[in-house]
């Protein structure tokens, strides 16, 4: 009769599936260490574009730069503005992403244009799908998020990160003492065994007076356990970033995560009375209609480009003190042209990073009316959990020294990472020379 033994199977299993994963890993761990510190090494690849020289001119206002930038290329759109200009460095404008409907739309050369903000000189644009130096930190972004694939690539890591998640638990059960039977001598002379955390011990530490295989045994095992949680968090929001259809409903049947609505159809009688209120404003402005290359600027709407980032800002901060929350930092405005509307997203000190976890304002331009607010700190239990696992990932955690600090964990966790994939084909390699040297002798 053949037994099962539970813990030679989940070996098996761990140490056929880390071989398998090994070289998905070192990938994602090498280029993951780098992505901690993109924005510091984009901007050293990118610094012709990125860095101007210290100038004793006042800076022009955001709103003046945008122009610039849609009357140099008015065949983009150029629907979000940064809230702030940052000293010896240029302002980036992105062009809009182009949309499933945008078929007729021609596909742009470049996806952001760089301004000098003391005289609006256009500096440069910036292609971040060409092969160039100065791309080099997008190039290793795209490595890490899909092996330079596309979706297969995503598919590919989608899977990998799924099966290193199922290893973390393997690997933890695997650091736990073997199961050891006293024998009859040692029980009737009333020795006791050694507790079950006492003999798990050993597996938390690296022995100092060691040799090479120990040492990897040692660092595999230590580096597992005492990194366990962030390996698990870093694991299981991959799979969230590259495979939704397993991370979705685990994640709803586990923390209540609500999957995220797309926006709703508006009625077409809403739509057409739109339609008629800017055709009115239209006819009663003082800009020609065919020279209007942004509707946020007519001239009788509450809310316009030059006072946007301050109106919003300082609805913003009458919302948060109504909420009992305060603002952090402004993180982006853009025109909502569809609905003649400006919105901005802010960072709360309740806020769970700077993405999906983040606040937001949306105004009537006509108006000034707030529409809505939604503050990223009253989203449900699942949601914040699901926010938390992919901040802690792209690491948007702190600002200042507490993200700096973050930002170094986070890279020496991509090393570790490197470093028990690199002990797991060690360990491997050597256990097959065992094997075969048995096998040898046995012959």
């Amino acid at each position: 009769m053949i037994s099962f033994n539970p813990r030679q199977t989940c070996l098996w299993i761990h140490r056929y599936t880390g071989l398998a994963m090994a070289a998905f890993l070192i990938i994602a761990s090498i280029t993951g260490t780098l992505l901690a510190f993109h924005d510091e090494l984009d901007d050293m690849f990118n610094h012709k574009l990125a860095h101007i020289e210290s100038q004793n001119t006042p800076v022009l206002s955001i709103a003046e730069l945008h122009d610039k930038v849609m009357t140099t290329y008015p065949e983009h759109k150029f629907s979000s503005m940064p809230t702030s200009i940052v000293a010896d460095k240029s302002v980036v404008f992105s062009v809009d992403r182009s949309r499933g409907d945008d078929k007729n739309t021609a596909k742009p050369s470049f996806q952001e244009v760089y301004v000098n903000p003391h005289t609006s000189a256009i500096i440069g644009t910036r292609d971040k799908e060409a092969w160039a130096w100065h791309n080099t930190m997008w190039k290793v972004f795209w490595l890490h998020r899909e092996l330079l694939l596309g979706d297969i690539g995503k598919w590919i890591l989608g899977i990998v990160s799924v099966v290193w998640t199922i290893n973390c638990f393997i690997g933890f059960y695997l650091t736990f003492p073997r199961a050891v039977k006293l024998n009859k001598t040692k029980i009737a002379s009333g020795k006791k065994r050694a507790s079950f955390l006492k003999r798990w011990q050993p597996a938390w530490k690296i022995r100092r007076t060691t040799n090479l295989f120990k040492l990897n045994y040692d660092l595999h095992h230590a580096f597992g356990l005492w990194l366990w949680l962030i390996l698990f968090v870093i694991a299981w929001s991959s799979v969230g970033f590259n495979l939704q259809a397993v991370y979705q409903p685990v994640m709803q049947a586990v923390v209540g995560l609500t999957p995220r609505e797309g926006k709703p159809a508006k009625p077409e009688s809403d739509n057409a009375s739109k339609r008629e209120g800017r055709a009115d404003r239209t006819a009663h402005s003082n800009v020609p209609a065919n020279d209007r290359s942004n509707d946020a600027d007519v001239s009788t709407q509450v809310v316009n480009k030059t006072n946007s980032i301050a109106y919003l800002s300082a609805q913003a901060d009458n919302a948060a003190q109504q909420n009992g929350v305060s603002v952090q930092q402004l993180l982006g405005i853009r025109w909502v042209e569809e609905d003649k509307q400006w919105q901005m997203r802010f960072k709360t000190n309740r806020d769970i990073g700077k993405k999906g976890g983040a606040s937001s304002i949306t105004v009537d331009a006509a108006t000034g009316t707030v529409e809505r607010v939604n503050f990223g700190h009253q989203a449900g239990f699942g949601n914040k959990a699901d926010q938390w696992l992919s901040t802690l990932h792209m690491g948007h955690i702190s600002q200042g020294l507490g993200h700096r600090l973050y930002q170094i964990f986070l890279a020496m966790i991509g090393l570790a990472v490197a470093v028990l994939s690199g002990t797991g084909v060690y360990l491997w390699w050597k256990g097959r020379q065992q094997r075969l040297k048995a096998l040898q002798k046995g012959r």
